[in-house]
């Protein structure tokens, strides 16, 4: 028995704290994922899970519950644990969606933690996303537990024979594992300038526009689709493309890195849109430039997109481009600092995800 659940059940007023506790669980509002959205689902007017005796509030150390909504990441995992240290006893927590039982859709990825390795969890609620009836029956089975001291599942499966049930019996056939779903092709065809023939004229005259104003600096101008042009250029010319296309382009939508270790090179792309020329608002156009992974520089677009700013910053701390003008390369800014170095260079191996039968 947990000493939450202790203090609760000792002295003389132990029944008037268990019914106090049990009919006044506030968890306090700690959104990760994808699942908050099922949380605001079961606390919203239709299902009204405030009924039962449960109101979501907004500071840790005024509430005794804590619903963990979805993924907790190494960074976001000390948010857990400080929210869970501030609040007062007896306190109590629930973990919604298959990211928190164990990773969900990104059970290898290097970054995941399971909430029961930082916190104690009370009750877990299956599902991606969990119903909120789910949730909600997780709170009722968290104030029986509160009333009686023991933790109960909800749900109880019986064995059935599907053969006498059917009436078809057929021969029991060995159990094999299945293989890991995980498939590596070792040479991935990676081209970001394919060029597409689509119906689209203003794209057509705004590359005439380009190939005259980046003459001499761009290797190729190409539509990719409606909406979508690709320039590619050398690295050493990537601040000259910028400087033109900033004539046109107000701002750095996205900064990307594709890794491509069997070509030994990264590809960097600066996609940039603009907010300002209605007609061009739509059009996204993708600078994209190759450097070799052992020597992965580029110039920093920031000085002409401030946008591209933060984005540099991540991608170098996910791939270890470096963005020669940044201020803060090198520097911790993303990623907690016990995450390996680069977790999205192709070179990080994954945790591989491994099947036992059971007899």
């Amino acid at each position: 028995m947990s000493e939450d659940i202790r203090f609760l059940h000792s002295g003389p007023l132990a029944p008037i704290k268990k019914w106090g506790t049990k009919w006044s669980l506030w968890p306090v509002h700690l959104v990760t994922a994808c699942c908050g959205v099922e949380l605001a689902h079961a606390y919203a007017c239709g299902y009204d899970a405030e009924r039962i005796g449960s109101l979501n509030y907004g500071i840790c150390r005024q509430t005794n519950v804590i619903i963990v909504e979805g993924a907790i990441t190494r960074k976001m995992a000390k948010v857990l644990r400080v929210s869970w240290e501030q609040m007062p006893n007896p306190k109590f927590v629930i973990v919604m969606g298959a990211c928190g039982l164990k990773g969900g859709l990104f059970w290898n990825s290097y970054h995941m933690v399971r909430p029961s390795e930082v916190v104690p969890v009370d009750f877990f609620v299956p599902g991606c996303p969990p119903t909120p009836e789910a949730l909600i029956r997780a709170i009722v089975q968290l104030q029986d537990k509160i009333m009686s001291g023991e933790a109960k599942t909800s749900a109880e499966f019986k064995e059935v024979d599907l053969g006498k049930l059917l009436g078809v019996v057929e021969e029991a056939k060995p159990k094999k594992p299945p293989k890991s779903p995980k498939k590596v092709d070792p040479k991935p065809e990676i081209v970001v300038d394919k060029p597409k023939e689509v119906e689209w004229e203003f794209g057509k005259k705004l590359v005439e526009e380009m190939q005259k104003d980046l003459a001499g600096i761009a290797e190729s101008i190409t539509i990719t689709d409606v909406n979508r042009i690709c320039v590619k250029v050398r690295r050493d010319n990537v601040l000259s493309a910028m400087s033109k296309l900033s004539a046109k382009f107000d701002h750095v939508k996205s900064v990307n890195v594709i890794d491509v270790p069997h070509e030994n090179k990264f590809i960097v792309e600066f996609w940039l849109g603009c907010y300002s020329n209605k007609e061009l608002m739509p059009v996204l156009v993708n600078v994209a430039t190759e450097v070799p992974r052992d020597d992965p520089k580029v110039p920093s677009v920031a000085g002409i997109f401030p946008s591209a700013d933060y984005m540099e910053r991540e991608m170098h701390e996910l791939f270890g481009v470096w963005f020669e003008g940044n201020p803060w390369m090198g520097r911790n800014f993303l990623l907690d600092p016990d995450t390996p170095k680069y977790p999205l260079r192709k070179d990080f191996k994954l945790e591989e995800d491994r099947y036992v039968v059971e007899g």
